[in-house]
């Protein structure tokens, strides 16, 4: 049975400060304002769902998983807006979610997104992690993600969800491994 951290657990603490940092990069990636729910939901475990699925895995002085599901619409309006924000003519703005284009403006979202994070938890709390190169696939089938670590069981799993302002839907799954952060200050 997973852990279910209460509302002042580091897990918490993290998935509101992802969830905050997934709400700036977006905004100034892409000049557009995206709204998070003010619930954060416990979940069995962590899978890539909807129509895209990104993650990226993050070790260290903490050890998590981040995944980013996205329906297509959300993925195709986040990725055109960042496109029309760096001044792409609109021949060059994708337009449809599968395409390469937008898979790899979500992988470059999400690369900005977990170094963001990592800066933050290292300036806040002095602890650092490395992260590796963040993957972005096509989604089908729901596919469950598993953090290989020897507590796997008792790893609490969040998902925090996001509308775009055309009302498109992502969200944004977290698990870490059981961790409190305490400043001794």
């Amino acid at each position: 049975m997973n852990y279910v951290p209460d509302s002042n657990s580091s897990l918490i603490v993290v998935a509101k400060l992802f969830g905050r940092i997934v709400q700036e990069i977006i905004a100034r990636s892409c000049r557009i304002k995206i709204g998070m729910a003010k619930t954060v939901q416990f979940m069995p475990s962590i899978q890539l769902c909807e129509d895209i699925g990104a993650f990226v895995s993050f070790n260290g002085a903490y050890n998590g998983l981040l995944v980013l599901n996205f329906q297509g619409e959300a993925a195709l309006e986040i990725v055109s807006a960042s496109f029309r924000a760096m001044g792409l003519p609109d021949n060059e703005i994708p337009t449809h979610y599968m395409s390469e284009n937008v898979r790899n403006g979500i992988g470059e979202l999400l690369n900005q997104i977990i170094g963001a994070a990592r800066a933050e938890i290292q300036a806040t709390y002095e602890l650092s992690a490395e992260a590796n190169i963040p993957a972005v696939v096509p989604v089908t089938t729901p596919i469950g993600l598993i953090f290989k670590s020897a507590i796997a069981e008792q790893m609490g799993c969040v998902r925090v969800s996001f509308q775009t302002a055309n009302m498109h839907r992502f969200h944004m799954d977290l698990t870490l491994e059981p961790t409190q952060f305490l400043q001794l200050t």
